[in-house]
């Protein structure tokens, strides 16, 4: 079933309760996220209109367009169209007798490179290949990427292809590393930082993570890119076996708070790459994991890990003395994950990807 059939599917049940229910007018457009090259140009998305009594596709001269930003995307102009001006993210409207409707238009560079984790923070002697994704318009050529030499070996290198090795702790803040994409008549660059971690400062002020969370469209539709304090929980289950919890949390403010949160149902293992599989809301236990699994969260939403899709898992690279008698882990984790209050729709699928050097503790969880 298409989107579009899926819509009108669902709009034609809820039309055969207004009866009992009244339901509200709505309009729905179709997709409800989308993407543009900035230069292209694509038709406006379609539009149904539920007047309170009936489900209809208004004539195009009874809907009025919008473009939250008009710099990123021009909206309806040419008619029909919606064009990507310059990179960023724009919300378009759609307006049928004062009833609204939009959607979420990504609109990247004619060759982009989007970061998945801007700030690599590692342990000593990690290596980690700059997690990226790289897109180009249909008429240009594959970009060739590249990687700028580290600005200071002493603190890390970086090859060819993109791998960094950690080789000594960062005294003076993290040092860049840069992205290059060049497609002959296009090209980017993108610049994060690596911080190199000294394990006896965990102990004192606390460990550092880093990571995204990117909307359905993926590129240029990033819900956030975030620093966040983590912790890594050693616990038992309530059958007494040993389980691990990694707890990312970024609370800047209460109302941008965000967690991203891997449980896995065995003890930590260094070298070990743990695949995160699905949970629905009712199986997410921390007491009695069925399975490896992960949730991102703010106060009002949690997305749950969902399966099928390749690449999702955590791995702890070291587990070292913090040189107090505690430890500390490395490592780094990558799953996708769907949005609990409409977790059957592809538009609450959210991509979260993230680094960490966390103290690990024991806790208590579960009776």
């Amino acid at each position: 079933m298409t989107r579009a059939s899926f819509a009108w599917a669902l709009c034609a049940a809820l039309a055969a309760c207004v009866k009992s229910t009244s339901l509200p007018k709505f309009v729905v457009l179709d997709p409800i996220f989308d993407s543009v090259f900035v230069g292209n140009q694509k038709p406006l998305p379609s539009v149904l209109y539920f007047d309170g009594d009936k489900l209809q596709t208004p004539p195009p001269s009874a809907v009025t367009w919008q473009s939250s930003d008009p710099t990123i995307l021009a909206v309806n102009n040419p008619s029909g169209q919606i064009q990507g001006l310059k990179r960023g993210t724009a919300i378009v409207s759609a307006t049928v007798e004062n009833t609204q409707g939009s959607e979420i238009v990504a609109v990247p560079d004619p060759v982009d490179i989007t970061l998945l984790v801007d700030m690599l923070y590692l342990l000593p002697g990690d290596t980690m290949t700059i997690p990226t994704i790289i897109l180009h318009r249909g008429d240009l050529n594959v970009p060739t990427v590249s990687y700028d030499p580290s600005p200071d070996p002493t603190v890390y290198t970086v090859d060819a292809n993109g791998v960094v090795t950690a080789t000594a702790t960062t005294t003076s803040g993290p040092v860049s590393y840069t992205v290059h994409a060049d497609a002959a008549t296009a090209s980017a660059t993108a610049s994060g930082g690596v911080y190199v971690v000294n394990a006896a400062d965990v102990a004192t002020v606390g460990g550092k993570a880093f990571f995204s969370v990117l909307g359905p469209s993926v590129v240029g539709a990033a819900v956030s890119h975030v620093d966040a304090s983590p912790v890594a929980i050693s616990y038992n289950r309530t059958d007494r076996t040993p389980a691990f919890r990694m707890r990312t949390t970024h609370a800047a403010a209460s109302s941008s708070e965000q967690m991203a949160q891997v449980t896995l149902p065995a003890a930590v293992t260094v070298g070990v790459v743990s695949a995160i599989d699905s949970i629905t809301p009712a199986d997410s236990s921390a007491c009695a994991p069925p399975r490896a699994w992960a949730i991102w969260s703010t106060p009002t939403s949690t997305a749950y890990s969902g399966n099928g899709h390749p690449g999702q898992q955590i791995s702890i690279t070291q587990l070292v003395s913090d040189g107090g008698g505690g430890q500390v882990a490395g490592g780094r984790f990558a799953y996708r994950a769907r949005r609990g209050e409409f977790y059957t729709s592809p538009a609450s699928l959210l991509t979260i990807t993230g680094v960490f050097v966390a103290p690990l503790t024991t806790a208590s969880l579960c009776p």
